[in-house]
C-alpha cells in the first residue's frame, strides 16, 4: 500500500491512501502497513511531516520507501535528517515531487 499526506496538493489519481492532516495520517499508519509513504512538511493543522516521522519511529511503523515532497526547504531537510538518523538503514529515503 501507498500513503500520500498533504493538506494542499491534489492526491495522486489512484493507488494511494490519502490524508490531509496529522490525525488522518496517524489513523492510517496505525491500522495499515505501507511500503511507500510520501509526506509534505506543512500540514496546516499545527503538525508537520516531521511529527508523522516521529510517530512512525516511536511505533516502529516504517515504510520500505519514504519520499519527502515538501516545498518547505528547511522542513524537507529536517525530515530527511530525522529519517536518516532514526529509521532502519534499509528504508529508502528520497525527496521528489509526486
Amino acid at each position: 500500500m501507498k500513503l500520500f499526506v498533504d493538506d494542499a496538493r491534489t492526491p495522486p489519481a489512484h493507488g494511494f491512501e490519502c490524508a490531509e492532516d496529522y490525525e488522518g495520517a496517524i489513523f492510517l499508519i496505525r491500522y495499515m502497513t505501507f511500503e511507500f509513504a510520501t509526506l509534505d512538511y506543512d500540514l496546516g493543522d499545527g503538525y508537520t511531516g516531521l511529527d508523522i516521522l516521529k510517530f512512525m519511529h516511536e511505533n516502529k511503523r516504517y515504510p520500505q520507501h519514504l519520499n519527502i515532497h515538501s516545498d518547505h526547504s528547511e522542513g524537507r531537510w529536517l525530515m530527511k535528517k530525522y529519517a536518516e538518523e532514526n529509521f532502519p538503514a534499509d528504508v529508502k529515503i528520497t525527496m521528489n515531487s509526486v
